[in-house]
């Protein structure tokens, strides 16, 4: 439940998001919370390989919470279908997740994908 609400504040919080920066938000955020309490924030199931990683979890989720798709001048991405939907987080997350996101928009896509494969409890996803 809470993965679910930390995607959709995700979502409202950028205007929407691709799937691909949601998973690396989600992991930047889960490699904190590593750090700083030996455990992850999220469920998420993070899928491994000598490319990166995904989330076989990620797509039900997406489902679940309902999204649609938008082309636009932007690109492709994700918003919600109901963005007038309550997001129930504790404000401490909510914190943590802006913090993620102030980060985040300095990075270029090559640097956000390097800070989660190189980060120093990558093996802990």
């Amino acid at each position: 439940m809470q993965d679910e609400e930390i995607i959709k504040y995700l979502l409202k919080e950028c205007g929407g998001l691709h799937p691909y920066y949601i998973i690396h938000i989600l992991a930047l955020l889960d490699l904190e919370y590593i750090e700083s309490t030996g455990r992850k924030l999220t469920g998420i199931d993070y899928q491994k390989s000598e490319y990166g990683f995904y989330s076989n979890a990620l797509p039900q989720i997406l489902e679940k919470i309902g999204v649609e798709k938008v082309s636009d001048e932007n690109g492709n991405y994700l918003k919600l279908k109901n963005e007038k939907e309550a997001v129930h987080l504790p404000e401490d997350i909510k914190n943590k997740v802006n913090s993620i996101l102030d980060y985040f928009c300095d990075l270029s896509d090559a640097e956000m994908h390097m800070r989660v494969l190189n980060a120093k409890h990558y093996s802990e996803l």
